[in-house]
């Protein structure tokens, strides 16, 4: 069945025979990255659970009811299992909200799907025609009323972003935390020292001697456990610390992969990759930290490594975190590299990169936030196929 904007029906009549299905999603929309959110919501429409709005940075609700899962040939998507849903979720709101530039005129074609067992069974399309200079728009609803649950194709433009949108259905968000400006680099350099202090900033490191020996990455953060303050630091400021360290690597033979405690690909220090992490450490207290550790004197075969920090469970804001990478190599001045600005909606930090600048070790500041492991390889263009892990 082709719905059309506005139209509502009994998930019954569209042949839903069950209380499990799937919303699948695509939108066509070049130069643009969009966030997809479902919120589960109360009789009044308002976000009474914080955990009830699943999205990038919460994949599941709290029942199992509502998790993050992309039907084959779709963008995005949504699992959905009525039956397990609590009696205070009424309905459940599907919504999208660009993140960065752009506008919804801007969408060429999108469409929501509903499939069970894996069969369409109805699709609402809609395009940038439906839409003026909206940021966000609220796509599809599904709602009990009378002991059905029903369907409801809104198309609904909505002014703002995803924190508009939280803020529409009663959630508030923490605020995002902001360093101070960076000052200039300090003149003279400390030969035994270097801190790299703005992004973007490099230093270069020539082979002494035989080679560079053991390049140790050293990551130490500060344990912190905090209350909730608002729906993201709800998320991402309570419970205990478990940052975690791993790079992404390509060597001149074209290999590339990563190396983490997520998959338990730990790689290896005296064969291919030459990269190995040495511990996962999941609390912040280990003396030692977590330890990257690349074979200098394979150096030569290696192009290039991205240093990055992710939040694997129960992570605090990254400002309170206070976390570091230090890398130490035998006869060279320490680099420091300290992640001193912040995005508290954002897991994943990429750190550093290192590259093979025709032998010598080019370290460059990054210091850019990501939702996860996929965002971070588009951006660098790394080229890796992603699926979900764990370390259990």
């Amino acid at each position: 069945m082709n719905l059309t904007r506005g139209q509502r029906i009994k998930l019954a009549g569209l042949g839903v025979s069950g209380q499990r299905l799937s919303l699948g999603i695509s939108i066509d929309a070049p130069g643009m990255t969009i966030d997809f959110a479902c919120f589960g919501l109360d009789a009044q429409g308002r976000l009474a659970d914080e955990r009830y709005m699943v999205f990038y940075n919460q994949p599941s609700s709290p029942c199992g009811g509502i998790s993050l899962a992309t039907p084959a040939g779709d963008q995005a998507g949504f699992a959905l299992d009525l039956s397990r849903l609590p009696a205070m979720i009424e309905r459940l709101t599907l919504t999208a909200a660009i993140d960065g530039v752009g506008t919804m005129s801007r969408i060429r074609q999108g469409y929501v799907r509903i499939l069970e067992d894996h069969q369409e069974l109805g699709r609402f399309a809609f395009s940038g025609a439906d839409f003026a200079e909206e940021r966000a728009m609220m796509l599809l609803e599904l709602y009990r009323k009378e002991g059905h649950w029903r369907l409801a194709a809104l198309g609904q433009g909505f002014n703002g972003g995803l924190a508009a949108l939280v803020e529409h259905f009663g959630g508030t968000l923490a605020p995002e935390s902001k360093a101070p400006p960076p000052g200039p680099p300090p003149t003279p350099v400390n030969l035994r020292k270097i801190t790299l202090e703005k992004p973007g900033q490099s230093v270069s490191l020539q082979k002494t001697g035989a080679g560079y020996g053991e390049i140790l990455i050293n990551l130490r953060w500060r344990p912190v456990t905090r209350a909730k303050q608002g729906l993201f630091g709800g998320l991402l400021g309570s419970g205990r610390t478990d940052l975690d360290l791993g790079c992404l690597f390509e060597l001149n033979n074209g290999m590339k992969s990563a190396v983490q405690a997520l998959g338990n690909t730990f790689g290896d220090y005296f064969n291919l990759p030459y990269i190995r992490l040495d511990a996962d450490d999941r609390t912040g207290t280990r003396a030692e930290g977590e330890n990257l550790r690349i074979n200098g004197q394979h150096w030569d075969q290696i192009k290039r490594v991205l240093i990055y920090a992710f939040i694997y469970e129960g992570a605090p804001n990254w400002a309170e975190a206070d976390a570091a990478i230090t890398l130490r190599i035998p006869e060279q001045p320490e680099i420091e590299v300290r992640l001193d600005s912040h995005r508290p909606d954002r897991p994943m930090c990429a750190i550093a990169l290192l590259e093979n600048d025709r032998g010598a070790i080019k370290v460059t500041k990054l210091v850019e936030y990501y939702r996860g492991h996929l965002d971070m390889d588009r951006a660098y263009s790394w080229g890796l196929q992603w699926v979900p892990g764990s370390k259990d």
